[in-house]
C-alpha cells in the first residue's frame, strides 16, 4: 500500500500486524484486484512469518459480494467463522 507518489507511508510498521489475519477476496473483484491481497500476504509473511495469515480467494464473487452476495452465507461466511473460531 503506497501513497499517490508510490511512497510506502502506510505499512512501515508491519511488525504491528503480527496478528491472525484471514484475507477474503472475491476472484472477480475489479475494484481491489485479488493479486493485491497476495502481495500483502507475502509482505506480511516476510516480516512476521506466515503462520498468522491465511488467504481465501472466492470464485464467482466480486467486490462486496463476499459480504452481501446472495450465496455469501454458504460460500464465504464459513471462512469468516473458521477464522473467528481459531483466533478468539
Amino acid at each position: 500500500m503506497v501513497d499517490f507518489e508510490g511512497n510506502n507511508i502506510y505499512l512501515s510498521h508491519l511488525d504491528r500486524l503480527a496478528i491472525p489475519i484471514t484475507f477474503i477476496h472475491g476472484a472477480q473483484n475489479e475494484c481491489f484486484l485479488p493479486e493485491r491481497t497476495d502481495i500483502t500476504l507475502n509482505e506480511l509473511s516476510k516480516a512476521n512469518g506466515s503462520s498468522p495469515y491465511k488467504r481465501q480467494v472466492i470464485p464467482g464473487y466480486g467486490h462486496i459480494d463476499c459480504i452481501f452476495g446472495k450465496n455469501a452465507v454458504e460460500g464465504v461466511f464459513p471462512f469468516i467463522l473458521e477464522h473467528l473460531e481459531t483466533t478468539l
